[in-house]
């Protein structure tokens, strides 16, 4: 998990979300098959303190466990269940429980702010379970490597050749296109 900060970061990267579909030939494969890879990609916001977006401690459920292996021998590994959804968070980036539990419940809160903003209704309480759509579930980039390259988002039919440039980070291209689509295409137009 990487945590991106920066003014527009969400509602940029928030474009990235959903699966981007890889075909490259392995340098260490003797056989020389293409293989297809998926990578799942989630944005969330990262709320701030000042918001006013509690959960209440009733719709929740926490289990602290330890992690597996020789890792650590305290438990630290936490897991946060938001009942009414169903939406779990795990977590075992910080040394301390406390410190994994605030760190989950703050997905969690992203999670949910994310998807209340998608449903359109003003508060978690109104969150309708049945709606919740996974977009991060949906086939949104390919990036063909071998025999050729080229990368197409299939949202915009955007493509380039430039591998190397987005594999790197250049990904404005993608970004743009989407920001563009979706400022065309929304209700207010």
């Amino acid at each position: 998990m990487w945590e991106i900060t920066g003014r527009y970061a969400y509602g940029c990267l928030k474009s990235e979300l959903g699966i981007h579909k890889f075909q490259r030939v392995l340098p260490f494969d003797t056989s020389r098959n293409l293989q297809t890879s998926l990578a799942r990609i989630e944005v969330l916001p990262i709320l701030d303190e000042s918001l006013e977006f509690e959960i209440p401690q009733k719709h929740l459920e926490i289990t602290v466990a330890r992690n597996q292996g020789n890792r650590n021998r305290v438990e630290t590994w936490v897991q946060v269940v938001h009942l009414p959804t169903g939406i779990t968070v795990l977590c075992d980036q910080k040394r301390s429980p406390m410190g994994n539990q605030k760190k989950a419940l703050a997905i969690l809160k992203g999670k949910l702010w994310a998807i209340a903003l998608a449903q359109g209704v003003n508060s978690i309480a109104e969150i309708q379970p049945k709606r919740i759509k996974d977009l991060s579930s949906k086939i949104i980039r390919e990036y063909i490597l071998h025999p050729y390259t080229k990368i197409k988002d299939l949202r915009t039919n955007v493509e380039t050749t430039a591998a190397t440039d987005v594999l790197n980070g250049e990904i404005d291209l993608f970004i743009k296109a989407y920001l563009q689509q979706n400022l065309l295409t929304s209700p207010s137009q």
